[in-house]
């Protein structure tokens, strides 16, 4: 059974990157029909400078308070990817994208599933869905790789302590130690699992 993410996040490290989010769908329609609600909705924000749709489940947002500033730069003057490079403190690049889940093979598995999303690359971290206790092993590995000798760190053991507690007790666990910025979901079960497995 297939199940799709919307996520949205602020692009890379930009001010609100810790407040992304995900929402999910049963089928791909309800998914698309979101975006478009998403398309309407910033179309009328005059601080809405730039709305790109590099592919049909990609949605980037340009957002800023000098808007009157872009559009007497862009196209004129630079392009729109070098003044928001020149002007990172006063816009805000918001992306939209529809992740596909096949679920299939979860029904054996009362466990959760995650969805991971790289932060500073805005995309999915992982190409699977761990089971927490498989989610938890290897962030915690990537984590101490990443980090050598200074992983050990109070700051660096205490984030990680919140990201292992929110994997087991939260719908959503962040981690944010030096390089390493990572999102993950908790995916619902399809409606209908306990129907099949109670049936």
């Amino acid at each position: 059974m297939k199940q799709y993410a919307v996520i949205h996040a602020v692009a890379g490290l930009f001010k609100g990157y810790s407040d992304t989010t995900c929402e999910f769908f049963p089928d791909k329609g309800l998914a698309k029909k979101h975006l478009k609600q998403i398309i309407k909705t910033y179309q009328g924000d005059e601080m809405c400078v730039s709305i790109e749709q590099p592919d049909v489940d990609s949605l980037d947002i340009t957002l800023t308070r000098e808007y009157d500033d872009y559009k007497a730069c862009v196209p004129s003057d630079m392009d729109h990817d070098d003044w928001v490079a020149e002007n990172g403190d006063d816009c805000t690049v918001e992306v939209f994208r529809v992740i596909e889940l096949d679920m299939s093979n979860r029904s054996d598995s009362t466990e959760s599933c995650w969805l991971t999303w790289d932060q500073q690359d805005t995309s999915q971290a992982w190409d699977y869905f761990p089971l927490c206790m498989s989610l938890v092993a290897r962030v915690s590995s990537d984590v101490m790789d990443n980090k050598g000798k200074y992983s050990c760190h109070e700051t660096n053991m205490y984030q990680l302590t919140e990201f292992i507690s929110a994997v087991y007790y939260r719908s959503h666990a962040f981690i944010d130690i030096d390089d390493y910025t990572m999102h993950a979901f908790r995916i619902p079960k399809p409606k209908n699992y306990d129907e099949e497995t109670t049936a």
